[in-house]
């Protein structure tokens, strides 16, 4: 009893009844996230008599990190939510798994797993039969753009799921289709703005924050780094290594970033652009001191980058890095087919010529007298300094060297 196809014959369609399927129309599509919908179903298939002991559900995933998202019911655990880094595809796990076969449209797959007839052919179906599972279904679950994902139902009851249960569970999993295809669109929708505008961006977009020249003004601490000597090395490095060596640049800025409650905003050719904001209520001190906190990880991060650079024969990364605080206008601005939720004003064009200042001093790190005084950090002044576009001469600070953040070169 394996194989099958993808048809729409549900089998046994005299004995359906059609409660889970029902359950799912009314009650299911309410549910928010794929974990609340998969454990109402298979608890709404217990009580309805089903003898479902284990659900999981595979959805292959359009994600910068992962290819595929699991998230597995059992009777006596509840859910788990499982992620695959992108790579997992290609080892002997998803190779010998009967997912892998359905993804690519063989269609349902049934075993029975007790009894001298047992069929264990895949390796996760030896794991169940330990696990006292008589019988394991994968059933896929075909979204409107033709992608295949997949259902895998089990059972711990004597011979299995018998024919009014199995007509049931086909017929449910038609209906469980396309909600999970809305779930995985809401999810898609936030990882793609979570990814190219960041968390809180992105959460401010999905609340409805979309209309051109909207915005408000926002306090908060600005974070702007490029890195040294980037027009040099995109002359004379190949494609690959240049986005590679930009790649290790900003994963050790933004991670820090982000590790202290920051945001990226965007990437500007080999610059970077973040805030901290201060929320209402948020103390100001206590910003600039994780600001200071992502200097510390970024330290961290671009040493242990460098040190593995320079292993491998390849060209050390240096950059400079400005502080400041101040107001920001934040909000939507572009054209009207094409809008960039960020950050302007007269703050950020100060933390940018800031972050020239540094390079013409050849520092690392620079603060602005309004970011020394915020934080109250232990700071060595530079001088007072004209910058581009700026009337008054500005006051420019280095932190002192047992500072945060204070040996960040790397080399």
């Amino acid at each position: 009893m394996h194989g099958g196809d993808d048809s729409d014959d549900i089998g046994e369609e005299a004995l359906v009844t059609g409660r889970l399927a029902d359950w799912l129309l009314r009650k299911g599509r309410f549910r928010q996230g794929v974990g609340s919908l998969i454990e109402g179903f298979s608890r709404r298939a217990i009580e309805s008599g089903l003898p479902l002991w284990r659900m999981t559900y595979v959805v292959q995933t359009l994600h910068p990190l992962d290819v595929v998202s699991i998230v597995i019911w059992r009777a006596d655990q509840g859910i788990t939510a499982i992620r695959r880094e992108r790579g997992a595809e290609m080892k002997a796990t998803f190779q010998d798994s009967p997912i892998r076969r359905v993804f690519e449209g063989e269609g349902e797959i049934r075993r029975r797993l007790e009894g001298e007839t047992a069929e264990l052919d895949f390796p996760i179906l030896i794991e169940l039969q330990q696990q006292k599972v008589t019988e394991y279904i994968v059933l896929p679950i075909r979204f409107s753009n033709g992608q295949v994902n997949a259902v895998t139902l089990a059972t711990r009851a004597a011979g299995g799921f018998d024919p009014a249960a199995l007509a049931e569970l086909r017929l449910a999993s038609q209906a469980l289709a396309p909600l999970l295809e809305v779930q995985e669109v809401r999810g898609l929708a936030a990882t793609l703005l979570d990814t190219y505008l960041g968390h809180h961006t992105g959460t401010r977009v999905l609340e409805g924050a979309i209309t051109r020249g909207s915005g408000e003004t926002i306090r908060a601490v600005i974070w702007f780094c490029d890195l040294r000597g980037f027009t040099a090395l995109s002359q004379v490095l190949p494609r690959e290594k240049l986005i590679e060596l930009l790649n290790d640049y900003f994963g050790a800025m933004g991670s820090a970033v982000e590790a202290e409650g920051g945001e990226v905003l965007k990437f500007i050719g080999d610059a970077m652009l973040a805030v901290f904001p201060l929320n209402e209520g948020s103390d100001v001190g206590s910003i600039c001191g994780h600001a200071l906190a992502a200097l510390a990880r970024a330290q961290e991060g671009l040493a242990a980058c460098n040190a593995a650079r320079e292993a491998g024969g390849l060209q050390l990364i240096r950059c400079g890095i400005a502080l400041h605080v101040g107001d920001v206008l934040y909000g939507n601005i572009g054209a009207p087919s094409r809008l960039d939720f960020t950050v302007i004003g007269p703050a950020v064009n100060l933390a940018s010529r800031l972050q020239g200042v540094a390079a013409e001093l050849d520092r690392t790190i620079v603060l602005s007298a309004e970011f020394v005084a915020a934080s109250g950090v232990a700071a060595e002044p530079l001088g007072s300094h004209h910058l581009k576009g700026i009337d008054e001469a500005q006051s420019v600070f280095a932190p002192k060297a047992r500072s945060a953040g204070a040996q960040l070169d790397g080399g």
